[in-house]
């Protein structure tokens, strides 16, 4: 491991260009929160992250949406929120509905009242794709991009975030057209220059079309992708992933006067999900993807922090979390259970809860548990799991009396015994 380091740490330094490579900034796009605790993301230097979120967020509760930026908060993180569809439409099988300009200031109102550190926005998430309310409808972008923009004079909105496909350049200038000021700040994702290794870029065309800032909010390289009708678009490729990563930093590089910021995008995607452009693959290992955003970021800096040891608490601190109360079965066939993150926690606490049944008699012990959870330092949730049917069903007839309960964290783990009985 060690080798492999120094060898790459010396391709580094003779590969780097000159100190425009710093003007560039590096962010991380990723839905999930357990991305920013990660010891690995503070270790290459990454301050500013990016999640997607639907654009009535604050009116419908997402506790999800709420961990993320409770986390990126209590992490230190820049934080830019992307509006989408809502959380119920799949535009996948149809156009989902857009919203009205007096409907997105509500809620965007509501957003900054229960979000109010919250500062930097994208209007819409790939405005220009195909499955999306504005693709047919560039005039209605520019107009939530503008509602956006007059509800919060102070904040950073990016106009749209595009993606480049054919097609990208006809929207833009309908888009141009309907506005009534000049945006100083665009988003764009550029996956098809990356992966496909075009000369002529569209990232340079965006450049050469529009004024002001460009933020390149997600790119990376694509490891597996299946499309939504089951089709293998991209097999899995390790070497073509870390080839898309080199050329998303060294295009930025080139454009760095004009380009300010490079959101990668994923840090880890689960084994079954159709698309994977993770830096990390879902056992935690590092791809080569990753040793390349290293090798630009922190040349020569040695290996990384070891992900898989827990970092030690403070002295004199107690353990990172608590439980406040035990797990306990509801009516409903879920055991929960009250845990708290304290004060004192070093770091946000992570979190989990693994529920393993026991049968009266014979054997068929399952294991069912929730994923990582992500809680700031003085903030409580509940942990819930809910049983499989057929084991709700063994309880209700008195054929599983006894369930274990674990609570984990990196630290420590806790079990309990949850009486089934009636």
């Amino acid at each position: 491991m060690m080798r492999r380091w120094l060898v790459l740490a010396a391709v580094a330094l003779l590969t780097a260009p000159g100190a425009a490579r710093a003007d560039v900034r590096i962010g991380l796009s990723d839905q999930h929160s357990s991305a920013l605790v990660d010891t690995r993301v503070a270790w290459l230097g990454i301050s500013t992250a990016r999640v997607v979120t639907p654009w009535d967020a604050a009116l419908d509760p997402s506790p999800e949406l709420d961990a993320w930026l409770q986390t990126a908060r209590a992490m230190g993180f820049d934080a830019l929120v992307s509006f989408a569809h809502r959380r119920r439409e799949d535009c996948r099988s149809g156009p989902c509905r857009l919203p009205s300009a007096s409907e997105l200031r509500e809620a965007f109102r509501a957003f900054r009242a229960r979000w109010p550190w919250v500062e930097t926005f994208g209007a819409w998430n790939e405005g220009n794709h195909a499955s999306q309310p504005t693709a047919a409808d560039p005039g209605g972008a520019a107009r939530l991009y503008e509602t956006l923009a007059a509800t919060c004079p102070d904040c950073r909105i990016l106009a749209a975030e595009l993606l480049d496909t054919p097609g990208m350049f006809t929207w833009l200038r309908r888009f141009q057209a309907a506005l009534h000021s000049t945006p100083a700040l665009w988003g764009l994702h550029n996956y098809g220059d990356v992966t496909r290794a075009r000369t002529a870029t569209m990232t340079e065309a965006l450049l050469a079309q529009v004024e002001g800032r460009l933020w390149i909010t997600e790119t990376g390289g694509i490891v597996r992708h299946v499309d939504g009708d089951g089709r293998l678009r991209w097999p899995y490729d390790e070497e073509r992933a870390r080839a898309s990563v080199v050329r998303s930093l060294e295009l930025a590089d080139r454009h760095a006067g004009r380009i300010e910021r490079l959101y990668v995008y994923q840090w880890q995607a689960a084994a079954h999900e159709p698309w994977d452009s993770g830096l990390i693959r879902p056992d935690g290992s590092a791809r080569p993807s990753f040793d390349a955003l290293a090798a630009w970021l922190r040349p020569a800096a040695g290996p990384p922090p070891d992900p898989f040891r827990p970092a030690a608490p403070r002295p004199g601190a107690a353990a990172a979390a608590r439980v406040l109360r035990r797990p306990f079965l509801t009516a409903r066939g879920a055991i929960r259970v009250r845990v708290y993150c304290p004060a004192a926690a070093p770091l946000p606490c992570r979190l989990r809860l693994r529920v393993q049944t026991k049968p009266a008699h014979g054997r068929g012990r399952r294991t069912v548990g929730t994923d990582v959870t992500v809680l700031p330092r003085r903030a409580s949730t509940t942990l819930s799991v809910r049983l499989p049917a057929r084991r709700r069903q063994l309880i209700r007839r008195g054929r599983t009396t006894e369930l274990l309960a674990e609570v984990r964290a990196p630290t420590w783990r806790k079990r309990f015994v949850v009486d089934c009985r009636r």
